[in-house]
C-alpha cells in the first residue's frame, strides 16, 4: 500500500498535483490531506521504530564480533524483543554528540553562504567524537560510559591505526549520509530503492571498521594497566594466641594477633538441634604438642604349613564350618544359571568420540591473534556470508517501508509551505 501510494503520487510532490489527487468529485470537493497525513505520520513512527530495532541489533552484532577478532560474524537467532535496549543505547551515544553539534551548526551556518557549516559540524562530530564514545563504551566499566581515559591512551599509542580508521570511515560516512538523503529527502521513487541497500551496507561496514579498530587497540598496553605489586610474604601466621590460666583458676583469653578476642567454643551458646538437643563445640588448645605418629601396622598372611602343623587351628576351622552350616536353613544347593537380564545395546564408538567442532573449541586453534596489519580486506569479508546477505535484504525491505511512509507524510503535510 505504501509503495502503491508513492507510485500514485509520482515521487515528486507538487502542490497542484496533490490537490488534484486529493480533491475530486467523489470526495465532494473536500481536501482529505490532513486526514491521511495523521495515519501516514503514525505509520512512519511505527515502521521507523521497528527498523531501528533491527538495525541496532545487527549493527552491534557486527561491531562486537569484529571487536572480538572473529573473521566471521555470528548472527544469533534470538527474539528481537530481547534486544529492545540496544535502540536506546545507540540513541544515547548518537544524540550525545549530534544534538549539540546540530544546534551549533545551525547557529554558525545562518545565511545562504553558511549552509555547508550546518552539515559540516554534525559530520565532524559523528566522524571523530562518536567512535571515541563507542570505544569507551566497549572498554569501560559500563556500556553507558561515553568517555574513558584509557581509550585516549590506547589510540595515542596506535596512531597509524587511528589515521587509517579516520580515512576509511570518512568515505563510508559520506556514503551513508548520501544514501540517507536519497531514501528520505531526494525526490524520485527510484532513489528509495537505490539508497536503502546502500545505506544498510554502509552502516554495517562502518561497524566492521570500528570493531577492527577496537580489536587492534585491545593489544596495546596503557599507563592504566600497570603491573600489580606482589604482596610481601607474611612472616607470622595470623592465628589466635594460646589460652592462659588466670589467678582464679579460670581460663582467660588474651586475644589474637589482630586484636580480636578469642572465645572457646564451650563458652559460646549451644546450638539447638531437633534430634540431639543443644550441642556445643570442642575447646581448642594451641600450645598442645603434636601427637607422634604410631607405628604402622602391616598385615601378613600366615603360611599354610603353620595351619596344618597346629592342631588347634584345624579344630577351630572345623567348628567354624559347623556353625556356618547350622545357620544355613536351606539344605538345597544353589544352581548357577545364566543371567536372565538382557544386556543393553552398547552405543556406537562415534558417540563417545568428540566432534571436529568440539575439538576446535578444545584446541583453540581459531583463537584471535594480534593483527599484523590492521586494515585489510577482511573488514569486508562478512558481506559475502549468506547470513549477512539475508540481514541486508531484511533491513533494506524495512528501510524501503520507512522511506515510503516518510515520503507520504512529507507530501501530505498540511502545514508545510509551498515549494
Amino acid at each position: 500500500m505504501t509503495l502503491l501510494t508513492c507510485w500514485r503520487l509520482g515521487g515528486v510532490w507538487d502542490t497542484e498535483a496533490k490537490s488534484n489527487w486529493m480533491t475530486f468529485p467523489g470526495f465532494l470537493g473536500m481536501d482529505f490531506t490532513a486526514v491521511i497525513f495523521v495515519p501516514a505520520l503514525v505509520g512512519s513512527v511505527i515502521t521507523g521504530f521497528v527498523f531501528a530495532l533491527f538495525a541496532a541489533h545487527y549493527y552491534l552484532t557486527v561491531l562486537q564480533s569484529t571487536a572480538a577478532g572473529w573473521k566471521r560474524v555470528t548472527w544469533p537467532a534470538e527474539p528481537i524483543l530481547d534486544q529492545f535496549w540496544k535502540v536506546f543505547y545507540l540513541a544515547w551515544l548518537l544524540v550525545l554528540w549530534l544534538g549539540p553539534a546540530w544546534i551549533l551548526g545551525r547557529g554558525l551556518g545562518r545565511g545562504s553562504e553558511g549552509v555547508w557549516i550546518t552539515y559540516a559540524v554534525p559530520f565532524v562530530a559523528l566522524w571523530i567524537c562518536y567512535p571515541i564514545s563507542q570505544l569507551s563504551s566497549l572498554g569501560g566499566p559500563t556500556i553507558w560510559l561515553p568517555l574513558h581515559p584509557e581509550v585516549f591512551d590506547r589510540l595515542a599509542r596506535r596512531p597509524f591505526a587511528l589515521v587509517g580508521f579516520l580515512i576509511l570511515s570518512a568515505g563510508v560516512l559520506a556514503g551513508l549520509i548520501a544514501a540517507f538523503r536519497a531514501v528520505f529527502i531526494t525526490s524520485g521513487l527510484h532513489w528509495l530503492f537505490i539508497g536503502s541497500p546502500l545505506m544498510i551496507i554502509a552502516a554495517l561496514v562502518y561497524a566492521s571498521l570500528l570493531g577492527r579498530l577496537s580489536f587492534a587497540i585491545s593489544y596495546t598496553k596503557t599507563m592504566f594497566s600497570g603491573r600489580k605489586k606482589k604482596r610481601s610474604p607474611e612472616t607470622t601466621e595470623s592465628r589466635p594466641k594460646p589460652v592462659k590460666q588466670g589467678d582464679d583458676g579460670n581460663d582467660e583469653t588474651t586475644g589474637t594477633d589482630d586484636g580480636s578476642a578469642f572465645v572457646q567454643p564451650s563458652d559460646l551458646p549451644p546450638i539447638d538441634t531437633p534430634d540431639e538437643g543443644p550441642l556445643s563445640g570442642y575447646d581448642v588448645t594451641f600450645d598442645a604438642p603434636p601427637k607422634k605418629a604410631g607405628k604402622r601396622v602391616r598385615a601378613e598372611m600366615a603360611e599354610a604349613a603353620d595351619q596344618t602343623d597346629n592342631p588347634d587351628s584345624e579344630t577351630r576351622s572345623k567348628s567354624t564350618r559347623r556353625v556356618r552350616a547350622e545357620l544355613d536353613e536351606d539344605d538345597a544347593a544353589y544352581d548357577v544359571t545364566q543371567t536372565e537380564a538382557i544386556p543393553e545395546e552398547r552405543a556406537p564408538q562415534s558417540v563417545f568420540e568428540p566432534r571436529a567442532d568440539e575439538m576446535r573449541l578444545l584446541n583453540r586453534d581459531d583463537k584471535p591473534k594480534p593483527p599484523k596489519r590492521v586494515w585489510t580486506l577482511e573488514v569486508l569479508a562478512f558481506l559475502f556470508d549468506p547470513g549477512a546477505i539475508a540481514v541486508i535484504g531484511l533491513l533494506s525491505f524495512l528501510c524501503i517501508a520507512v522511506g515510503g511512509m516518510v515520503r507520504i507524510a512529507r507530501a501530505l503535510n498540511p502545514v508545510a509551505g509551498e515549494p
